[in-house]
């Protein structure tokens, strides 16, 4: 066989393998009619609001999914109706301003993402009922911003790459780390010694892989806005309230827990469009701390006649925590209003600020439905 007669049957080889991964594309996206790895189930979403997206684990995942958050016990319980996470809220109050994507039923099993991945097209998982920019799961880490099978950070900017101009001046909030360093074993060796090797390097992982989210967002759409929250400490959780009863256990944990938040208020002084947001710092404000002897001291809110929250955990929203261990719809609906005075104060925005009135009348319902618990 000569020389040319090789060299052509390369190419001709060459271009069959083309052509059929070109056919495989279409039957993948035509002839089968498989759906898009995000399958929406929301009407068109009104233009002029600013897009807003979400990167995190349970804290930020929507209450009312009920694909992935199956269970009729989670977010609320009986009371899961009138239980709303902060983007929920978010949404209902300000929906005319901020942009959170609609709301459907998105994402795949992370075999299909690969696949979705592997042939261009945008891939997320797991699916869940959510808005579309928020791209929080439940159990996430600071790993899954850019590793598999999440890479929150990596899909989310693929999407955001396919409208670029829609995001100048749009918001990233990154708020994760507490299923790294927030494990009641993390907390112990933070409680004997602040310095501990393994919290220390499970911090640095994390804010490490912030920074990588970060970089990549501002790299790629350099007029949006990244918005970094800080990590609560779950020795504030009633579940470890006989626990670390003293005050220098107490201030272990909280200067371990200051280790990540100076983290990334170091990522956000090297930007002007990142902000960090103090967490811990906002909980304070409402409920508290222990005392000086490690032991619980905590204030109570109160809101409305009757409507008195405390730091305690239960269904009820009486309770600042349901009792799955997540936020309850008071303490959401504040740290949204407190969300959004942050978000003016720190790009220079002018959402309308969400009035105390406003979370009064937002609240009713929910606390209206408690009144069959025997609670005023």
């Amino acid at each position: 066989m000569s020389r040319l007669h090789k060299v052509l049957i390369v190419a001709f080889c060459g271009a069959l393998t083309v052509a059929g991964l070109v056919l495989i594309k279409l039957a993948v996206s035509g002839l089968l009619h498989w759906p898009p790895p995000a399958v929406a189930a929301g009407s068109e979403v009104p233009s002029g609001r600013i897009r807003f997206a979400v990167l995190g684990d349970s804290d930020s995942q929507s209450y009312h999914d009920t694909l992935m958050l199956g269970d009729p016990g989670d977010r609320g319980g009986p009371w899961r109706a009138t239980t709303w996470q902060w983007t929920e809220v978010l949404a209902r109050l300000r929906g005319d301003q901020i942009d959170l994507g609609e709301w459907g039923a998105w994402g795949t099993g992370k075999y299909r993402a690969y696949f979705d991945e592997a042939f261009g097209f945008l891939a997320r998982t797991p699916p869940k009922d959510d808005y579309r920019y928020n791209f929080a799961v439940s159990g996430a880490t600071c790993n899954q911003l850019m590793g598999h099978p999440l890479r929150e950070a990596i899909r989310l900017v693929e999407l955001m790459d396919t409208e670029p101009q829609a995001w100048r001046g749009g918001i990233v909030l990154i708020r994760i780390g507490v299923n790294d360093i927030g494990a009641h074993d993390v907390l112990d060796e933070l409680s004997r010694d602040w310095t501990a090797s393994r919290p220390r390097a499970l911090t640095n992982a994390c804010v490490d892989a912030i920074g990588e989210a970060v970089a990549l967002i501002r790299r790629r759409h350099p007029d949006t806005y990244v918005v970094l929250v800080g990590v609560l400490s779950n020795a504030d959780g009633s579940n470890e309230f006989d626990k670390w009863q003293s005050g220098r256990e107490i201030a272990n944990i909280d200067t371990g827990m200051g280790l990540f938040d100076n983290g990334l208020r170091k990522l956000a002084a090297a930007d002007r469009r990142v902000y960090f947001l103090d967490d811990r710092a906002w909980f304070r404000s409402l409920w508290g701390t222990r005392d000086g002897q490690g032991r619980p001291l905590y204030k109570t809110v109160h809101l409305s006649p009757g409507w008195a929250i405390t730091n305690t955990s239960g269904d009820d929203p009486h309770n600042a925590i349901v009792s799955d261990g997540h936020a309850g719809v008071v303490w959401n609906t504040l740290w949204t209003q407190h969300l959004v005075t942050s978000l003016n104060a720190a790009f220079g925005l002018h959402l309308k600020p969400i009035t105390d009135a406003e979370v009064i009348a937002f609240l009713r319902p929910s606390f209206a439905a408690s009144v069959p618990s025997g609670r005023p």
